[in-house]
């Protein structure tokens, strides 16, 4: 499984969200680190408010804020958003969509493991994240 560039700038942008109590910070303000570009944070922006993921504020002290409190949004949630549901039903043996045959014989292999990465998606929060991000010293890995 390889997740896309927008999963992993989506992410990023909101466990530094999460980390900085939540909102409201402008796009350049999240982008200000050089993790994400600006550019690119401003087409993504909308998907996530769209997804009720994120809200947006105009106006002087608007920007942009988690919808709910981080301990709320899941990765699982963040990645419907930026891969769609593909990403938690195809078979990543096969280059074209499975229709999940169950004489296959990967199947044993990858539908428990399927399992597992969804459940651990799904109770991953962006305030886990956001704490194990403070954790870790400045310089340290990224």
């Amino acid at each position: 499984m390889r997740l896309s560039q927008s999963s992993k700038y989506a992410i990023l942008t909101l466990v530094r969200l999460a980390a900085a109590g939540g909102g409201p910070l402008t796009v350049g303000e999240l982008a200000a680190d050089g993790e994400v570009p600006q550019p690119y944070l401003a087409k993504l922006v909308p998907q996530l408010v769209r997804a009720r993921v994120l809200a947006s504020a105009r106006g002087r002290g608007g920007g942009v804020s988690l919808a709910r409190p981080a301990e709320e949004i899941s990765l699982a949630e963040v990645l419907r958003v930026t891969e769609g549901d593909a990403l938690f039903h195809e078979c990543p043996f096969d280059p074209d969509p499975c229709p999940g045959k169950p004489d296959c014989p990967l199947a044993p292999v990858w539908d428990p493991l399927r399992a597992q990465l969804l459940a651990f998606l799904k109770k991953t929060t962006l305030a886990e994240l956001a704490a194990k991000v403070q954790e870790v010293p400045q310089g340290g890995p990224k």
